[in-house]
């Protein structure tokens, strides 16, 4: 795959107690500086599904479109490193591209 290639990322996260127990000032700092990110990575959101109170194991599941390998690579680097986001939330991320459904079955 070319590192210009425009790729899916499934996330899946729950929120841990560390961050439910951040002020809401802090909550809102945290998530500006989140999207701040996001948008100048160039993400672009497709779907976002809030499963608080109907799934026990996430909360939210999302799917986002990125413009490269080396946007989702930065986007990485900043979760881990700017916004220790293993501290706040439990989460997977599954990588991939965008395929036709226009065809299947048919």
């Amino acid at each position: 795959m070319k590192d210009d290639t425009p790729i899916v990322r499934l996330f899946l996260t729950k929120m841990k107690p560390e961050f439910l127990k951040l002020s809401e000032k802090e909550r809102l700092e945290f998530m500006a500086k989140d999207r701040a990110n996001l948008d100048a990575l160039g993400m672009k959101a497709i779907s976002m599904i809030d499963c608080t109170g109907r799934d026990d194991q996430w909360d939210f599941i999302g799917v986002e479109s990125w413009p490269s390998m080396e946007a989702i690579s930065k986007r990485e680097k900043f979760e881990n490193e700017v916004l220790e986001i293993s501290k706040f939330v439990d989460y997977e991320t599954h990588l991939g591209v965008a395929q036709s459904f226009e065809n299947y079955g048919k």
